[in-house]
């Protein structure tokens, strides 16, 4: 053995923090409840953004969307960006990235809707030519095209062929919500999670290991195979927090997005309960297919006799509407069920049987891991903080706040979302208005009291906090070296 800890990132797209078995029983999650017990479970954890790649580089630099420069999707994030992955080459670690990793615009410029060919969207890095400091990259992204897709067409082509047409969509589909008739030995899910075995299986135990396994799902089309979905057939499923009637309630110019308007989606649905709760259901199922796949992955560990030192850090980029508040998908909203994302962290130095309501961030990740695997020096750059002294019991908190960022400066709205334990607040640029909820006495946010007169003193509060959060939040490189 090394003598060093392995580390294992799983990631979700689009998955709620309240989208587990051990918090919502209605959820069938056998092994990520395992890794619950097994270790700390961080309820209050939240993204650096509502969608998707400014989270994902978050989680890989430690550092904010305004920072990194991945600060909505359809921008990249810079190539002189230091990841995770480089801080752990420095150790002596051998980095494999499998699956989601959505570091580049899948879309060719000029936005359209046609994809980026595969050798411009995965190429490597010109410093180093690797894909953000990986040793190994086996992607695949929304998609699918690239090595999955590939792959699938060598082993039936008539499979492939229905992806590529129309994802194995079934005659009673309705919108972006029907049970898929694809094989789950066949399906991406799948794919991921036999490509992570195969990285284990074929990893020496000698050289510390980190592995990322990021799962494409829940992400919408709501489609599982047909076998987890009928798993819920008979689930009783609550109704989603709020309703339409919300939107009186949202600030001016959020009441004017239409269809895709905002990137990220958050489109305003008019679904009835039935339609809901069957998306309601396929979600669910979409999770239990990949909680199965961990399950299996972990078996693969073990197998390999590299689980007795392995650090796991299970979470996801954003969380999903998934009805609340008349809202599906993602987008300029911060309720709850969209920005609270799971967070579970597993392994040597972290208590077990544990959970926890300090608050965490994903910038928080790359400082946490680092310090469990003993890293003597944070490098430079980082701005998350470390939540090794939470994980491991020493102290009950290291944040008072966490922070959620959208910015769409492009298309006319730019906010930023203060989380404390009790309040939210929103600020949007530019904008007299905002958003303002107790927590505490009104936990589904559906009354705004920005402008409530009994809320006025801690709203200052809060935006005085909010201004010093802003200000600790700027780049601290280049680093100072010399008197002047």
């Amino acid at each position: 053995m090394s003598g060093k800890k392995h580390i294992w990132l799983i990631t979700t797209d689009q998955m709620r923090g309240d989208a587990l078995g051990y918090e919502n029983p209605a959820v069938i999650t056998p092994n990520l409840d395992g890794l619950a017990r097994e270790g700390m479970v961080f309820n209050r954890a939240y993204c650096a953004s509502p969608v998707c790649t400014p989270s994902r580089a978050s989680i890989f630099t430690g550092r904010y969307p305004h920072i990194h420069g991945a600060w909505n999707i359809g921008v990249s994030l810079n190539e002189d960006e230091l990841t995770l992955c480089d801080h752990l080459k420095e150790s002596g670690y051998h980095t494999i990235g499998v699956g989601k990793m959505h570091f580049r615009e899948q879309c060719k410029t000029g936005f359209t809707y046609e994809a980026e060919e595969v050798s411009v969207r995965d190429r490597g890095r010109e410093r180093d030519g690797t894909y953000y400091g990986f040793d190994e990259h086996h992607i695949s992204e929304d998609n699918m095209i690239g090595e999955y897709l590939d792959e699938i067409g060598e082993r039936d082509p008539d499979v492939a062929g229905r992806l590529r047409k129309d994802l194995f969509r079934s005659d009673d589909a309705a919108g972006d919500v029907w049970e898929s008739g694809l094989p789950p030995e066949l399906h991406q899910t799948r794919w991921i999670s036999d490509r992570s075995i195969r990285a284990i299986e074929e990893h020496s135990p000698d050289q510390p290991l980190f592995l990322w396994s990021s799962f494409v799902d829940p992400h919408h089309p709501f489609n599982p195979p047909e076998a987890y979905s009928r798993l819920y057939e008979h689930t009783e499923i609550s109704e989603p927090a709020g309703d339409a009637s919300d939107v009186k309630g949202r600030p001016g110019h959020l009441l004017l997005q239409k269809g895709s308007y905002w990137p990220g989606g958050g489109e305003l649905h008019s679904r009835d309960h039935q339609h809901m709760k069957r998306l309601i259901r396929n979600y669910y199922a979409m999770i239990t297919f990949i909680d199965e796949e961990i399950g299996r992955i972990l078996g693969a560990w073990k197998e390999k006799g590299m689980d007795d030192e392995l650090l796991i850090v299970f979470t996801s980029d954003h969380g999903e509407l998934l009805g609340d508040h008349g809202l599906l998908y993602k987008g300029p909203w911060f309720y709850e069920g969209l920005t609270r994302i799971p967070m579970i962290l597993k392994g040597p130095g972290v208590k077990k049987e544990a959970k926890t309501d300090a608050l965490m961030e994903h910038v928080d990740i790359v400082p946490t891991l680092l310090e469990l695997i003993g890293r003597a020096k944070m490098p430079e750059g980082i701005q998350g903080i470390s939540q090794q002294p939470v994980a491991s019991g020493e102290t009950e908190r290291v944040r008072e706040s966490a922070m959620t960022a959208y910015d769409a400066h492009d298309r006319g709205v730019h906010a930023k979302c203060l989380r404390t334990d009790r309040y939210k607040l929103v600020i949007f640029a530019d904008e007299a208005y905002g958003e303002l909820f107790d927590l505490e006495s009104d936990p589904d946010e559906r009354y705004n009291r920005f402008f409530d007169p009994s809320y006025q003193e801690m709203k200052h509060k809060l935006m005085e906090m909010l201004v010093h959060r802003m200000m600790r939040d700027q780049d601290p490189l280049p680093v100072r070296k010399a008197f002047w």
